[in-house]
């Protein structure tokens, strides 16, 4: 079983945060105590991480690097309207497809899928593990391990998604 856990909401909310670092909002509230597992894997960045210690505190948490949210470069802490008012043929092709389009020093999806690729291969998938990510990651773990539609998958802040390796 696997524990796609997204991290808490950050004190950047409602920008592109991509990977800046914002801490965790006040106030937020974190589900864990009806989830037992063996393993507990987090994104480096901190919204990530604290979230990850705070759902589980009395568990070591192995931090991978390959689980970072993908860089959205100059997109970074901007709103989707300032966007659209700085690029806007780019922020339509986005609109698109935005697995296709990389926004300006940003990260290409393809070269952020097969980092996080990476990583889903090099997991032990031997014990109960929740992975406290971003949406992006999780996206991408959750289309590697189901088959899914990456343009289907949406999740919540604090939204824990089960999947189940065995079938």
């Amino acid at each position: 079983m696997i524990y796609l856990i997204r991290h808490a909401r950050p004190t950047l909310a409602g920008v592109l945060l991509g990977s800046t670092d914002s801490p965790l909002a006040s106030g937020i509230h974190l589900p864990a105590s009806f989830l037992k597992v063996g393993t507990v894997i987090s994104s480096p960045l901190s919204r990530a991480l604290k979230t990850a210690e705070l759902m589980f505190p009395n568990q070591p948490i192995t931090v991978i690097p390959e689980l970072a949210e993908r860089c959205l470069g100059h997109w970074e802490t901007k709103r989707w309207a300032e966007v659209e008012e700085e690029w806007p043929e780019l922020a339509a092709k986005a609109t698109a497809d935005w697995f296709g389009t990389t926004p300006p020093g940003g990260e290409p999806w393809h070269t952020f899928k097969t980092r996080v690729t990476n990583a889903w291969r090099s997991l032990a998938k031997t014990s109960v593990t929740a992975i406290v990510a971003h949406v992006g990651v999780n996206a991408v773990l959750w289309h590697l391990a189901t088959g899914g539609d990456l343009t289907q998958f949406h999740q919540e802040y604090e939204e824990v998604i089960s999947i189940d390796l065995t079938h």
